[in-house]
């Protein structure tokens, strides 16, 4: 079938099609989804061969499309949840591993090659053996992130593997793009090595600079936009490609070496950690559906793509099977030793928290490759490409007579030592987790989830007696049902206890802290009702929001709650966010302070009722120990009604007309609930349900703005 734009269309619909299934069906077999794409090529390519099928590998993956398309998407993603404050808590495990220590790694595995090849009949140039090591190193935090969703891997342990897998790309990348300038130039002085070195440091440094001028940019443009969740998430997405598409130009136009993994990666922070206060709220539920779709979707292509380009390479390829498992058994050295000794000089100087020996055996045994490694590979000039005349006259300097090109070589042995990574490293981690007992659930964890079974089998049971007494169920049913789950009640009651006596010391610590984070997710939840309801508008929704997340960060890491109001409104301030703070300065208003404070009279004494109520449940330990935080709560409620009191004595006709404007939104909130379920019901038509919206929306904004 002759290429066109209809087969180009009808390929890549095809391949989005061929991933939906496969993922569909690695779910229903519980199958890692990468490595059943792997099964999916084996059948591709052949398939391809037929007439019918020759459409399949119309659309390819082209160094440009996967750079400036696909790879922004993955990075971005694969930063978008990532807390900043906890990546500098781990900061100097984090950069070891991603940075000096993998230059170390680089000479281990150069040199081990370099002397190997030759023992099975391949003269290897030195630089072509760094070349290949600067690609290999690059690990790929997407594929961490995605099978680490399916196992239960530690908080911490995850944040070490994507933050090492992120700046060991950047660091690759800029290594790659240094050793291919070498071979371009081909000629060594003091002058050029200098620059080289520069080059490379100056790519890693410059993105700081860059990191700033687009966190300004951003934080001011994003707070113009509200409400609109489109926009919103557009905005996001042309944020990816073009800080990805920025580093670029400056870097090639302007000279000042930009590391474009680092700087798409720091955007996606940006997101996440200042941006997420700027996005409306009723898009943040959006936003990560939004950037999940998109990653799925390039992954699926780019894996896919990546194989179907093993169909058009001209190599025989069982010449490479000693040398494939030569390189696989040198990376996995080099790993190895990347991983144990900086981490044990970390453990010994007490530098940071301990690691884990069973998290340094995973972080050795699993580092996935594959989406950066082929696009470096696919970086290297080939046949009619820029720069293919300079290829050809460094093979013909250092003497390469084989009948494969550098590219052809490298490309072969990446693609298969990601084969190996894929097919066996990607599925034994679950096994080796549970092996290692990395995936079991630390002690809180452990609390929390037979704190939340006795909740939910006493609300069952709550449901079975209302349920009875409405005749929904026969006396048999609901004997036999009470009893089974009375039976599990108790169950979850005794491992509860169990699990107290076992920690004895903590016990009385253990049960606190989950009391407090317990407290601070009520609070954020009836923050939110609140909000939804129009009872608190979105720059104070936001306000009290960041407060409660920071209070939950500092249990979370083992700081204690703080037991007053200016402490969790100011101490826990990073440096970014008052910057942030300092951009979006505006002079306080008795307005806003009134609603922070209304807000808290509100979410406090919800937090004191549910606290209450949960202290009547026997949960297997002193109830007495629901006392601190019911005190603690009690006292910011006094506070902010005292507050509230204040500013209402203070301007009486002011709050009054706030009042009653709150109350109105609120009342526009029901009606829009009722007319919804209206619509959901089919009382009315959709005609009337959009004229319906379309009035009620009005009015909102209408009072917005008055």
């Amino acid at each position: 079938m002759e290429s066109s734009f209809l087969t180009w269309t009808l390929s890549l619909l095809f391949l989005v099609l061929i991933s939906c299934g496969t993922y569909f069906i690695s779910k229903k077999i519980n199958f890692p989804y990468t490595v059943l794409l792997v099964i999916i090529w084996i059948i591709l390519i052949p398939l391809s061969n037929l007439e019918i099928f020759s459409f399949i590998d119309d659309f390819r993956l082209t160094p440009e499309v996967l750079f400036f398309v696909f790879l922004p998407i993955l990075l971005f993603e694969s930063a978008y949840n990532m807390n900043y404050r906890q990546v500098m808590k781990n900061w100097k495990s984090i950069t070891s591993l991603a940075v000096f220590w993998l230059l170390i790694s680089a000479w281990i595995i150069a040199i081990a090659l370099y002397y190997i090849f030759p023992l099975v009949g391949l003269e290897i140039p030195f630089i072509v053996c760094l070349l290949f090591w600067s690609l290999i190193s690059a690990t790929d935090p997407v594929a961490v992130l995605s099978l680490f969703k399916t196992v239960w891997a530690p908080r911490r342990l995850t944040l070490i593997f994507e933050w090492e897998s992120l700046f060991n790309d950047g660091t690759s990348l800029a290594l790659f793009l240094v050793i291919l300038w070498i071979i371009f130039e081909w000629t060594i002085s003091w002058s050029s090595l200098f620059s080289w070195v520069g080059s490379f440091f100056s790519m890693l440094f410059w993105w700081i600079i860059f990191w700033v001028i687009t966190w300004i940019i951003f934080s001011k443009m994003i707070w113009k936009i509200t409400n609109n969740e489109a926009i919103e998430i557009t905005f996001t997405m042309v944020l990816a490609h073009l800080t990805f598409i920025l580093s670029e130009v400056i870097t090639h136009h302007l000279h000042i070496p930009i590391s474009w993994v680092i700087s798409t990666t720091i955007a996606g922070m940006i997101i996440w950690n200042y941006g997420r206060y700027k996005i409306s709220p009723k898009v943040e539920e959006y936003m990560e559906k939004f950037w999940w779709f998109f990653a799925f979707l390039a992954n699926s292509l780019v894996f896919i793509l990546m194989w179907l380009i093993l169909s058009y390479v001209n190599i025989d390829f069982t010449q490479f099977i000693i040398p494939i498992f030569i390189v696989i058994f040198v990376v996995m050295i080099a790993r190895a030793i990347s991983i144990y000794f900086p981490i044990w000089i970390i453990n010994f100087f007490k530098m940071e928290e301990h690691i884990p020996s069973s998290w340094q055996h995973l972080l050795s045994w699993w580092s996935l490759r594959w989406a950066l490694a082929m696009m470096m590979v696919l970086m290297i000039p080939g046949p009619g490409d820029t720069n293919y005349d300079k290829i050809l006259k460094f093979q013909e300097t250092v003497g390469w007579d084989y009948s494969f090109s550098i590219k052809d070589f490298i490309l072969v042995i990446t693609i298969w030592s990601i084969m190996f990574t894929l097919l066996i490293k990607a599925t034994t981690i679950a096994w080796f987790m549970r092996k290692m007992k990395i995936d079991k659930l630390h002690e809180l964890e452990q609390f929390e989830y037979e704190e939340w079974k006795i909740m939910a089998f006493l609300k069952i049971i709550e449901k079975l007696n209302n349920s009875f007494e409405k005749s929904y169920l026969t006396k048999k049913e609901y004997d036999k049902l009470k009893t089974k789950y009375e039976e599990k009640l108790k169950e979850a009651i005794k491992e509860l206890k169990e699990l107290l006596e076992s920690q004895k010391e903590n016990a009385i610590v253990l049960v606190k802290k989950a009391v407090s984070l317990h407290s601070l997710w009520i609070e954020k939840q009836h923050l939110k009702d609140l909000f939804h309801h129009n009872e608190i508008d979105e720059k104070n929704f936001k306000y009290i929001l960041r407060k409660i997340n920071r209070q939950i960060e500092r249990l979370e890491s083992g700081s204690e709650q703080l037991s007053k109001v200016k402490d969790i409104i100011y101490k826990d301030y990073d440096i970014f966010e008052k910057m942030l703070l300092k951009f979006d300065y505006e002079v306080e208003s008795d307005v806003n302070i009134y609603i922070r404070n209304r807000t808290r009279v509100v979410i406090t004494r919800k937090v004191i009722k549910e606290l209450t109520e949960l202290r009547n449940i026997d949960f297997g330990f002193d109830k007495s120990l629901f006392d601190e935080t019911i005190e603690l709560y009690t006292k910011f409620n006094k506070i902010a009604l005292n507050k509230k009191d204040e500013l209402r004595e203070k301007n009486s006709e002011l709050i009054e007309n706030l009042e009653s404007e709150l109350h109105n939104k609120s009342l526009l909130k029901l009606e829009e609930k009722v007319i919804n379920d209206l619509h959901d019901r089919e009382i009315i038509t959709p005609k009337l349900y959009i004229k319906f919206s379309e009035e009620i929306e009005g009015e909102m904004y209408k009072r917005v703005k008055a």
